[in-house]
C-alpha cells in the first residue's frame, strides 16, 4: 500500500509535465516562454476539456500521495508535527488545484475581469503557499534520520528557489518576456521535488525511511 502511494506521487510528476508538454503541442502559437500554464486552460481556451481532465488526474494523484504521506507520519517517531502539517499541506494544495479546473479557469489573457478569475489568482497565491509549506515541513520531519540529511537540505534549497523565482512573478507583471519561463521554475521546482520525495519513499525505506515509519 505504501508504494502504490508513492507510485501515485511519481506519477503526478509525470502527468503534469505531460499535460504542459502536450498543450503547447495541440495549440499553435502558444509561448512556453511567455505564457503561463493556467493560459492552457483559461476559460474558453482551445482542447481545455482535455486538459483540465489531465490536471484534475494530477491533482488527484497528489491527493492520494498526501493521504499516504499522512499515514505514515501517524505511524513515525518524531517531529510529527511538522510531517502532519506538510502532508495535510499537499493534500490541500491537491484540493485547490481541482477546484482551480472545475470551477474557476484564469480569465483569457491573464489579468482577472470576472469572479472565477478573480478567484483563480487568490486559489492559486493560497496553493503556492501551500506548496512551499509542504516543502519545508515534509523536509523537516526528516531532518531526525541521519540517511535523510540530503532530502532536508535538498528540500530548504528547494524552497528559496520557489521564493525567489515566485515573488518575482507577481512584481514582473505577465509582460515580463520570460513570464513563462519564470512561473515554470517555480512549479517546475516543486514537480521535481514531489517526484524526489515519492521517489525515495519507494525505492529508499530501507536505507532510512522505515526508522522514521516504525
Amino acid at each position: 500500500m505504501k508504494k502504490l502511494f508513492a507510485l501515485s506521487g511519481m506519477l503526478a510528476a509525470f502527468v503534469y509535465v505531460g499535460t504542459v508538454v502536450l498543450g503547447g503541442i495541440l495549440r499553435p502559437g502558444y509561448s512556453h516562454v511567455t505564457e503561463s500554464v493556467s493560459e492552457l486552460v483559461a476559460a474558453g481556451a482551445p482542447n481545455k476539456l482535455l486538459l483540465s481532465s489531465l490536471f484534475i488526474l494530477y491533482n488527484l494523484l497528489c491527493i492520494i500521495f498526501g493521504i499516504g504521506l499522512f499515514q505514515q507520519v501517524k505511524n513515525s517517531s518524531g517531529r510529527k508535527a511538522s510531517g502532519t502539517l506538510g502532508s495535510i499541506s499537499l493534500v490541500t494544495v491537491g484540493f485547490i488545484g481541482l477546484l482551480l479546473e472545475l470551477f474557476f479557469p484564469q480569465d483569457p489573457g491573464g489579468p482577472a475581469v470576472t469572479f472565477p478569475g478573480t478567484m483563480h489568482i487568490v486559489l492559486a497565491g493560497i496553493a503556492a503557499l501551500g506548496t512551499m509549506i509542504a516543502i519545508v515541513s515534509i523536509g523537516l520531519w526528516f531532518k531526525n534520520t541521519r540517511a535523510m540529511k540530503w532530502y532536508t537540505e535538498y528540500s530548504l534549497v528547494t524552497f528559496a528557489i520557489i521564493l525567489l523565482s515566485g515573488g518575482s512573478t507577481p512584481i514582473l507583471g505577465l509582460d515580463f518576456p520570460f513570464f513563462g519561463v519564470l512561473e515554470r521554475v517555480t512549479i517546475g521546482s516543486f514537480i521535481v521535488w514531489l517526484f524526489v520525495t515519492a521517489a525515495m519513499v519507494y525505492f529508499y525505506k530501507e536505507k532510512g525511511f522505515t526508522s522514521i515509519v516504525k
